[in-house]
This record gives structure tokens, sequence and C-alpha cells, in this order.
């Protein structure tokens, strides 16, 4: 079965040039990154906390968090002690990371599927008239075990002594829970950067054609579309997860734990729902199914993976925004960068309706 014909569009080079305008926006969110850093810094310095809400101080609230933090470590360090027990280094590394990302990453896509299957869910379809079929998904599939199984698994193989060369620790104790909260934010700000500009690249006309047009053949992705790509876009995107852990972890675990969220949210992206009660919803410039959808729809902007504030900086969101201000009734947004129109131009038009109605 082959995808049926459509034009395809690809960036000139000249677009790749950033303006003045657009080296503005980026100091813009460099400051912001800068005053969350100072942000993080201060959270971490200890000392007395007298802060109340009525009865409860924040220092109550400190130390239930404490209890938590101390009782999740003391269940990761049992399972993880039990995984060391029974694998060599190696195997950890290897085959058994493998297995829990094939685990994780098909796993994140069947909420998606589910929904696929009722009527219901479709209110919140970002493309309601399209929907991929079986022959489609089976030909997803298809190419998914081939990559899975003769790229990333003999990657992973490798792994054992990548990761012993750049220091990445397997061995106990594990590190604080509490990293978690300022480590994933900082991997998810590192990749999306990075992604960012090799997917850009990625679409320059004299590259496109030959490797990630692939990844395009989808023009309405669902979930599992997210790792349908040519080997080279694999390895290349594949690097971007590991920058974050390499700079601020190197240990198994939080690997593992890095892995997990940046699975279900590749695969949210794809997935081609805006649910409103979806819970990144409350991130700020979390960019989604909505920012990454419209991508797969035109073949051009936005091109970042995880967060709008790239495209934003360097002017690649422009048709997007206008797009979602359509979808906003013509509102400005709050605040650069925010979207959240109605999922497709049929439920903006009945938000109309109810609204003149009333």
């Amino acid at each position: 079965h082959c995808a049926p014909a459509r034009r395809e569009v690809t960036p000139p080079a000249a677009a790749l040039a950033p303006t003045m305008f657009a080296t503005t926006r980026f100091a813009i969110v460099t400051a912001v990154l800068a005053l969350a850093a100072v942000g993080v810094h201060a959270a971490n310095v200890t000392g007395d906390v007298t802060a109340t809400i009525g009865d409860i101080t924040l220092g109550d609230v400190v130390a239930q968090l404490t209890k938590a933090e101390a009782l999740v470590h003391a269940k990761m360090t049992s399972g993880w002690s039990w995984v060391l027990d029974n694998f060599s280094h190696f195997f950890i590394a290897g085959p058994l990371t493998f297995v829990f990302h094939e685990v994780v990453y098909f796993s994140a896509w069947m909420p998606w599927l589910l929904m696929d299957q009722f009527d219901f869910f479709k209110r919140w379809k970002i493309q309601p008239d399209k929907k991929a079929d079986g022959a489609m998904v089976r030909k997803c599939l298809k190419r998914l075990l081939i990559s899975h199984v003769c790229i990333q698994l003999p990657m992973q193989l490798l792994f054992h002594w990548v990761a012993q060369f750049l220091g990445f620790s397997m061995q106990l104790p594990l590190p604080p829970v509490r990293d978690l909260a300022w480590q994933l934010p900082a991997f998810f700000a590192i990749e999306d950067f990075y992604f960012y500009w090799v997917h850009r690249a990625l679409h320059h006309k004299s590259v496109y054609k030959h490797v990630h047009k692939i990844h395009h053949e989808h023009t309405h992705p669902f979930g599992i579309a997210a790792e349908y790509a040519h080997p080279i876009e694999t390895f290349f995107l594949g690097i971007g997860t590991l920058l974050g852990p390499l700079f601020f972890a190197k240990h198994m675990v939080t690997l593992w734990a890095w892995l997990t969220v940046r699975l279900f949210e590749t695969v949210e992206d794809h997935a081609g729902y805006d649910l409103p009660f979806n819970p990144t919803n409350l991130i700020p410039f979390w960019g989604g199914a909505v920012h990454h959808d419209f991508h797969h729809k035109t073949f051009a902007g936005p091109y970042a993976s995880i967060f709008t504030w790239c495209d934003w900086a360097f002017g690649t969101d422009k048709a997007f925004r206008a797009h979602q201000k359509k979808l906003r009734g013509g509102k400005e947004a709050m605040y650069p960068a925010q979207f959240r129109g109605a999922p497709n131009a049929e439920a903006a038009e009945k938000r109309r309706a109810k609204a003149k109605a009333a």
C-alpha cells in the first residue's frame, strides 16, 4: 500500500539564517532560562522554613515530601538491587534497556489507540476527518520492527561500552529522587534545543528527500509513528536523548526515568489529539500534539519536539500561530508562543455558535 500523492514543501536554505528579530527573541528566552536556573539554585539552599498556610507550615509540607521521597527511593533501591543481582552490566545496558524501551513505547500508545476506537474522542481530534487505517498501521509496525531490531538493538548492545567510556554508573546507592525534579526539565530543554536544529536541518532540500521524507509519510500521524524514521535520523536524533543525562546525571536509573517520560512525550506528540484535560496542558510552552501535528500536516515549521520557545525565538512558527489564532476566534494569545485554540475548525465553529446562542 502506498501513501497518497501529495505536495511536499521544504523550506529554502535562506530560511535557516536567523534575523535580528529572532536573535532578540532568543535573548529573551535565554534570560527566562537563566532566571529559572537561579530559582532551581535557590530551591536547593537549605534553611529555616517559616512560611505558613493556615495551620500548615511549609516545613510540614517539606517533611511529608521528604518522607515520600524516602519511601520511593527505598522501593527503587530494592527493585534495582534485584536487577543487579540477576543481570550483568552488559545485559542491563543492552538487552534489558531495549526491552524496557519497547514496553514503555508501546504502552504509551495504548491510551491513544483506545481513543481511536470511540467516536466520543473525535471531538478532540486535531484532524478529525483523517484516521490511520489498518494498512497504514501495519506498514508502520513493520518498519518499526526492522528499525528497532536491526538499528536500535545493535546500538543498545554497544551502549555498555559507551556507558563505561562516558562514566555512566549502575551501582548503588541510587541518586536522590529529588534530583529528577530539576534533571528531567533540564533534559527536556537540552533535547528540545538540539532536536530543533537537527530537525530543521533535515528539512533542507538537500537532505529531506533522502532521509526525513520517510517520517513525513504520515500527514496525520498516530502515536507509534514517532519512531517511524530513516536509520540516519534515528541515530542523530538519538544523540539528543543522551545529552541531558550525559551532562547532568550519568546513572542508568536516571536514564531509564528520562527514557520513560521522553517516550510518553514523543508518542503524545504524534497521537493527533488535543485533550483539554491532558495534564501537560499545564506546562508553560509545552508544544504537544497540536504543535507537531501542524508540522506533519504542512511539512514546514514548527520544528521543535517539546516546547514552543525555539520556534517562537527563531521565527519558524508564524503559520502555526496564525492558524491557532483562527481557532481562538481571532483572539490574540495571552503570552508569546501560547496557542491552545479549539482542537480543529469544526470545534471552533461549534464554540462560536454556542457563544452566539448564549
